[in-house]
């Protein structure tokens, strides 16, 4: 009986290391644990669902789900989707957006007037050199997390790096699955991250917090205890932290380099780029923690880019424009961006028009 357990033991290990050897399955499996909350879908769960899409960690927000404070568990409202007012007519129009985590996993198709299409394109991971249908006018607009600016250079991104022709050999696709840097972090994934977990990992989180004032390290908590942070905004010794000093040359490169990227995606075929910088939720509700940088401001004022500009209407608004458990904006704040963004691009196609 002995030599069965530890024979099925054996068996078990093995299929749960090769599963997190999979790097295709394990983000398979990230996709649906981490979003299937945003599923309407009401129709039986598969076994597939049933062993690998029980978790919570991001249905109350990604900080919380990186802390677990249960004083912050808030259910995260659904974003609506948009019915673009242009009608059924071409437009021959084409609106490109390369940004990040603000708009990654939105429905952005119908969300702006007189577009044929809308093209996001996730700038965290590798898309390759863009090839435009000439026979389209083709608009970009560059969005960035405050925080994104920095380190921000466009000679090194993938899009620039990128070279179809060439492709990882076998030995070194083996490689990569046999020695994954993320075995450790997919094997927590596969084993502890679900529901079944979380009242254990809520109270060691609040025996930490109460107890010796500790959060995660990647979590900091607001100066009025209403909301969380994400702490390499608020974190000094961090690069892209809202209160870290900012010399003059420092604002020159980021606005030197937005120039490049500019200039490239004209120079492919663009007809006009904008640029529009989303604050970090720190820089709207907790600037006073600190002496706070104006990064997103002196960027603004000193950039020659056609600004898509929000920071002062998130600044004055009265309501919550950010979920309280997570880094980003909540319905509200991207509804703002929304409308502002199809306000500046009537705007800028009244002025082509007339030229």
């Amino acid at each position: 009986m002995k030599k069965i357990t530890g024979i099925l033991v054996l068996a078990i290990s093995m299929i749960v290391l090769l599963t997190a050897m999979n790097q295709s399955f394990i983000n398979r499996i990230k996709q649906d644990r981490y979003f299937d909350h945003l599923n309407n879908d009401h129709t039986p769960r598969s076994l597939y669902h049933r062993f690998f899409v029980r978790s919570d960690r991001w249905a109350y927000g990604d900080l919380y789900g990186l802390c677990y404070l249960p004083q912050y568990r808030f259910k995260l409202e659904p974003f609506k989707k948009y019915n673009s007012t242009s009608g059924a007519n071409p437009q021959n129009r084409v609106l490109y957006i390369i940004g990040d985590s603000f708009l990654a996993d939105k429905t952005l198709t119908s969300a702006f007037d007189g577009f044929d299409k809308v093209i996001f394109l996730d700038r965290r991971f590798p898309f390759g050199p863009l090839r435009l249908d000439s026979t389209q006018q083709n608009f970009l607009i560059m969005e960035f997390a405050e925080r994104n600016l920095n380190g921000y250079v466009m000679n090194k991104t993938d899009e620039i790096k990128a070279n179809p022709s060439v492709s990882p050999s076998l030995l070194n696709r083996l490689g990569n699955i046999i020695f994954n840097k993320d075995l450790s972090r997919n094997l927590e994934l596969l084993l502890f991250d679900d529901k079944l977990f979380t009242p254990i990992k809520e109270l060691k989180a609040s025996l930490n917090y109460n107890l010796f004032g500790r959060v995660a390290k990647e979590v900091a908590v607001s100066t009025d205890k209403k909301r969380l942070l994400l702490n390499i905004t608020v974190d000094t010794s961090d690069i892209h932290s809202a209160f870290r000093y900012k010399t003059a040359r420092q604002i020159d490169t980021i606005t030197a380099n937005l120039k490049e990227a500019k200039n490239y995606y004209e120079a492919i075929g663009f007809k006009k780029v904008f640029l529009s910088i989303v604050p970090n939720p720190v820089s709207i509700y907790d600037e006073n923690r600190m002496p706070y940088n104006h990064l997103l401001e002196r960027i603004e004022e000193q950039t020659d880019l056609p600004l898509i500009s929000i920071y002062k209407t998130f600044k004055s608004d009265q309501h919550n424009l950010y979920f309280l458990s997570d880094a980003h904006w909540n319905p509200l704040g991207f509804d703002i961006w929304i409308r502002q963004v199809n306000r500046t691009l009537k705007s800028a196609n009244t002025k082509l028009l007339i030229q």
